[in-house]
């Protein structure tokens, strides 16, 4: 049976363009989805602090352009390593270089430690968003626009990896069967 990874992989692509689109024309158009950028930005205005200053440049540091490459090229080689192929640095650095933030590759792990990291990874596209819109750097949509962008980028990049990790020819992957008692033992 063939590898099939990829329909789905391109499916998540072409909705996720699909909304970027509406979100952008709505921002061209001055749309109703735009209505809530100048009350999100007012209400943070009026509640910021000098302690949460600090902690959103901070985080602002951390995601900066040169920690961003930093940490994609320490992903990278590790994960070159770990596989024993240039492959992974080459597309963790890829996403990265296409992408504005690190989205780090998670693969064929337990399900639990997937979770475990989109939820990771999740926060923190949440955290730098929100640091955004706080420090007034951004509006709402930008840096929903900017998440959808980056999940597409992530998309593509995990499903070039799947590929290019798996042979052509060979089989899907498939949850183990359960295991079976004897019968009439």
């Amino acid at each position: 049976m063939p590898h099939t990874s990829t329909a789905p992989a391109g499916l998540r692509v072409a909705v996720l363009t699909l909304i970027l689109a509406v979100l952008c024309v709505q921002v061209h158009d001055g749309g109703p989805l735009t209505g809530a950028d100048v009350p999100v930005t007012s209400w943070v205005a009026g509640h910021r602090s000098a302690a949460l200053d600090h902690a959103a440049l901070l985080v602002t540091d951390l995601g900066s352009p040169v920690a961003t490459v930093a940490l994609a090229v320490i992903c990278g080689i590790a994960l070159a390593w770990r596989r024993r192929s240039g492959i992974p640095a080459v597309l963790v650095i890829g996403t990265v270089g296409a992408a504005p933030a690190p989205r780090p590759l998670l693969g064929r792990r337990h399900r639990l430690v997937r979770v475990c990291g989109a939820t990771v990874i999740g926060c923190g596209v949440v955290i730098v968003a929100a640091t955004r819109v706080y420090l007034g750097v951004h509006w709402l949509t930008d840096v929903v626009a900017g998440a959808i962008l980056g999940a597409v980028f992530v998309t593509v990049g995990a499903a070039a990896y799947e590929r290019l990790h798996t042979p052509l020819g060979a089989p899907a992957r498939s949850k183990p069967l359960p295991a079976v008692g004897r019968v009439g033992g």
